[in-house]
């Protein structure tokens, strides 16, 4: 049996475009932030969603867009509580993983080990947890820009560690740069 088309939209913020999926049980696909609405759209139609125009719109993809907007203006729990229907063929290990990323607060971090160990692989499976948020369908609403090198450090972010910095300086885990 094939999976139903998914309604899709992209909405610009200071950040740039970001777009979502949704399943009526909630966000199946998101994008991090993108340069141009059809970098956005094209990411989630290669995962067979279908734009929808606003009159359209399911009222759970119009609402995930104004939550992505108040996001991207500075309120980092504006994505937090929404519904995430994440694939059905997932492995049950890398569901744990994804959605133990919900248990790390807007402006902290948390260490892959750490991951690893909330999901039930063991702190020893750190590279594991990273190789699993590395393939993440729905970033920003499963915070794995979250998820920092046991030393504190950042690496491996889909969106670029530019990105990651950024967001992280938006939610206050890092401090923002200094105006010269």
């Amino acid at each position: 049996m094939s999976e139903p088309v998914l309604p899709a939209a992209a909405v610009e913020t200071p950040l740039g475009w970001a777009g979502v999926a949704v399943s009526p049980a909630g966000i199946r696909r998101a994008t991090l932030f993108h340069r141009t609405r059809d970098a956005c759209l094209g990411e989630l139609r290669a995962f067979g969603a279908v734009e929808a125009q606003p009159a359209e719109r399911p009222p759970l993809l119009a609402a995930a867009l104004e939550r992505l907007a108040a996001y991207a203006a500075g309120d980092p729990a504006a994505l937090g509580s929404f519904p995430v229907d994440l694939p059905p063929d997932l492995p049950a290990a890398s569901r744990r993983v994804l959605l133990a990323l919900r248990a790390i607060p807007p402006g902290e971090v948390r260490s892959y080990g750490w991951l690893a160990e909330a999901a039930g692989l063991g702190r020893g499976n750190a590279r594991a947890a990273g190789a699993i948020i590395g393939a993440n369908p729905v970033p920003l609403w499963l915070p794995c820009h979250r998820v920092v090198a046991a030393d504190g450090s950042l690496h491996g972010f889909a969106g670029g560690l530019a990105m990651k910095r950024r967001l992280l300086e938006l939610e206050g885990a890092l401090p923002a740069p200094l105006l010269p």
